[in-house]
């Protein structure tokens, strides 16, 4: 046997190990919800069930066709197992079981269910963030991630949820360019010169491919790695400002970077991108935290 049949034979196991891990989590999910469905009353029936449609729907899938810990299945497909949710209620909201013509007791009218309700939400929540507690017991392999690290992407999808938003759908848009994880984010390979950083999502300019050698390959992946590392110090500054951080931090950031007007002032006074504020503290915090250069000029 050789030494890739073997790593391959490890990977297949740690894929099923996986999968078997999420199977039973899904079952006992399952399982709970049945009981809660037929016995449970109260607070129990109104809110308990309601919390572990998520992870139940997101064991489901892991177990069946994401069973590899990869930046997709770790960090994007629980929010997009969460939205799920959202659109139940939005499907409520218009009533679309009624327009639909279904009938009330049929099994696809109460998988839709009837009425919009915003606690139904709040539940969802919670539901996420109680895979993100499962995921601190079962930590991601294939080094996606120390334990605490899940809990830190769920942060961004609750209180920086804004931004993150955004970032998802840029993410899907450019899901065709290489991704990696990056110290509890989803760092994106695009076909940009610049970088953005959205939530936990941070896109960054291409590096040259690793037979490419020379200054300028060296260059260019000197500049791509000080990129990154700035990028990954705006995430930082989504965790800290949540909510705020589209007006404290984004819009200045976008109007500095792309209006003429600012793009003129810095080319001829020589003034350092790196000048406005929100942009030299994303610098000095991926600094700080990586250890690595960021870009400054």
């Amino acid at each position: 046997m050789t030494e890739g049949d073997d790593s391959d034979g490890i990977m297949r196991n740690r894929v099923m190990k996986k999968r078997i891990c999420s199977g039973v989590i899904f079952l006992v999910l399952l399982s709970a919800e049945i009981l809660i469905g037929k016995y449970g009353r109260g607070f129990v029936r109104g809110y308990v069930g309601d919390i572990l449609v998520i992870p139940c729907i997101y064991y489901l899938l892991r177990c069946t066709f994401f069973g590899r810990d990869t930046v997709f299945s770790v960090y994007v497909l629980p929010l997009l197992t969460y939205f799920l949710g959202w659109n139940a209620e939005i499907l409520q909201a218009y009533h679309i079981a009624d327009v639909l013509g279904i009938a009330k007791d049929s099994p696809l009218r109460i998988a839709i269910g009837g009425v919009c309700d915003l606690k139904d939400i709040l539940c969802y929540l919670a539901g996420l963030y109680l895979v993100g507690l499962i995921m601190m017991a079962d930590p991601p392999q294939d080094g996606l991630g120390k334990r605490w690290y899940p809990m830190a992407v769920f942060v961004h999808w609750t209180w920086g949820c804004p931004q993150t938003i955004a970032g998802l759908f840029l993410y899907l848009i450019y899901y065709g360019c290489p991704h990696s994880y990056y110290g509890g984010v989803v760092k994106t390979a695009w076909p940009k010169d610049s970088g953005v950083s959205l939530g936990m999502f941070i896109f960054t300019p291409r590096e040259p491919a690793p037979s490419d050698s020379g200054k300028e390959a060296e260059d260019r992946r000197r500049y791509c790695d000080e990129v990154t590392v700035h990028e990954y110090g705006h995430t930082f500054q989504a965790l800290l400002l949540g909510y705020l951080y589209p007006v404290i931090i984004g819009i200045p950031s976008m109007s500095w970077a792309n209006i003429p007007y600012f793009r003129k002032l810095r080319r001829e006074k020589n003034i350092p991108y790196t000048w406005l504020f929100c942009e030299k503290w994303a610098s000095y915090a991926g600094e700080k935290v990586t250890g690595k250069k960021a870009i400054w000029n």
